[in-house]
């Protein structure tokens, strides 16, 4: 089992610097990828089934400011557990994102993270917890 960072942006990357640090630290085989529910949908769609057909098992970090579209498309695209990562980013500072995350409908499962500066780090801890309770790390 393994964390999957999503990344809506590579302007993210730099953003989840404390996450990375985090899972590596603690010995958490995890990758990142860049794909926009915006711009690449359809590679993002796949990569998706690529996850699904593959049989892999992950926590999936989705990292997206703004519209924050990026947790829903995915939730919505595998039965992996999703954890939006709202950024602080934008007119509004990241609180759209967070709302947009938070305020899914009725049958989109995603789960998010607060708006702070400690943001990335209780992403990557929620998801090294998640791992724990499913027996790995």
């Amino acid at each position: 089992m393994k964390v999957i960072t999503i990344y809506g942006s590579r302007s993210d990357l730099e953003f989840m610097e404390p996450a990375r640090k985090y899972l590596t630290e603690h010995g958490i085989d995890h990758e990142e990828v860049v794909y926009s529910a915006h711009r690449d949908l359809p590679a993002l769609l796949e990569y998706l089934k690529g996850l699904e057909k593959s049989g892999t098992k992950a926590v999936l970090l989705c990292v997206a400011g703004l519209s924050a579209a990026l947790p829903g498309v995915v939730v919505m695209n595998t039965n992996l557990p999703v954890i939006g990562v709202p950024v602080p980013c934008g007119p509004l500072q990241g609180m759209d994102a967070l709302l947009a995350i938070s305020q899914l409908p009725g049958g989109v499962p995603a789960t998010t993270v607060g708006l702070h500066k400690k943001t990335p780090l209780n992403a990557a801890m929620a998801a090294h917890r998640i791992l724990q309770l499913a027996g790995h790390q």
